[in-house]
């Protein structure tokens, strides 16, 4: 089971130096935080167990150190944080869609609001987005603000969308985009809920951004590098404020293994300014890409009712919705954004944390 400088649990290798850095007792971790107390570098020697012992699930290790210390592991805690051969990632299932795959799969799209949060949580990561249905009016703030603060806007923190206030509050179509492009921080969990929809027309849509830069980058790929490069201008002007946003990022964003990790993708307020060589190349790439995201066959249309939320990944999921007449009903949406790492900072807490604490709490 041991070496000089790990042991093996079941099959799984854990160095000694791991043990002692995440020992999960109370003098090393805060009761309330779970933040460690202990400094690794402090040690001028590596750590190393006088005696280890297994019994009734646990892993217990008393350190050769002044004060003694002991460390109590439950195997199922060791196994579920085991990086052998491979440390767990922050990643959770994925799937890119299209209308075809989506339709069918419509039941899995709608969840109660009274559901297992896990339920729709995970929906939220799978798909990109999840519709909660049955939320009173009275109880919309209350039910997101348990997600995490509401991002309060020059509008305030839930903005009735009206006339008078942008592109989006007017009656006309809205082709798929993200929201807030114009900004520094879009990495937003966005929601839009139906107050009232009795008009004519004015159907969501929905449309999975990295699915539809997936296709493109494999059927374009020197496009697709061009959007990933090149930095655009995106902005918007609001007089009643006297404000006038800009910001500069390009249209796609990698991450460090070069997986699509974010879309900012508003034909409204993108306003190309480049040199003079790179602008034929960059229009003819942007062209082609506008003409995927807005191919219907990746569009999957709905009809918001009234008591139903959309929830959405504003940096994957682009979104819109067809023109509508304000004569033949009354069409109310409630929008606002939450920053997506109070998502995940919940979904995390209640995966996670309280795993965590009952383990601290036994020691």
């Amino acid at each position: 089971m041991s070496q000089d400088n790990f042991l093996t649990i079941q099959g799984k290798r854990f160095h000694y130096i791991w043990l002692r850095d995440h020992c999960l007792s109370p003098q090393s971790r805060h009761p309330d935080s779970w933040e460690k107390l202990e400094d690794q570098s402090d040690r001028t020697l590596s750590p190393q167990p006088l005696s280890v012992e297994e019994r009734n699930g646990e892993l217990i290790i008393d350190w050769n150190e002044t004060p003694p210390h002991r460390s109590i592991f439950p195997i199922s805690w060791l196994l579920d944080h085991a990086y052998d051969p491979q440390p767990q990632t922050l990643n959770h299932k994925v799937l890119l869609w299209n209308k075809t795959e989506l339709e069918a799969n419509r039941e899995k799209l709608y969840y109660p609001c009274s559901a297992d949060p896990q339920l729709w949580m995970e929906q939220l990561f799978t798909w990109g987005f999840v519709i909660l249905k049955d939320i009173e009016p009275e109880n919309l703030d209350s039910f997101l603000s348990s997600i995490g603060p509401i991002r309060d806007t020059e509008y305030g923190r839930i903005v009735t969308a009206t006339v008078g206030k942008g592109l989006s509050s007017t009656v006309k179509a809205l082709p798929p985009h993200n929201d807030l492009t114009y900004g520094s921080g879009d990495h937003l969990l966005q929601f839009i809920y139906c107050a009232q929809n009795n008009a004519s027309g004015g159907e969501s849509l929905v449309v999975d951004g990295f699915r539809v830069a997936q296709d493109f980058r494999q059927d374009y790929p020197e496009y697709f590098q061009i959007l990933v490069e090149t930095p655009l201008f995106f902005g918007r002007v609001q007089h009643e404020h006297q404000y006038f946003f800009r910001s500069q990022q390009s249209l796609i964003d990698l991450d460090q293994k070069g997986s699509i990790s974010a879309i900012h993708f508003s034909q409204k307020n993108c306003t190309p300014h480049l040199p003079f060589e790179q602008t034929e190349n960059f229009y003819q790439a942007y062209n082609a890409f506008s003409q995927y995201i807005n191919n219907l066959d990746y569009r999957y249309c709905f009809r918001l009712q009234p008591g139903y939320c959309l929830l959405m990944q504003n940096f994957r999921i682009l979104h819109g919705r067809s023109a509508f007449d304000p004569s033949s009903g009354s069409r109310e949406m409630r929008v606002g954004y939450i920053e997506w790492d109070y998502f995940m900072a919940r979904h995390f807490y209640q995966k996670e944390y309280n795993l965590n604490q009952s383990n601290i709490n036994s020691n």
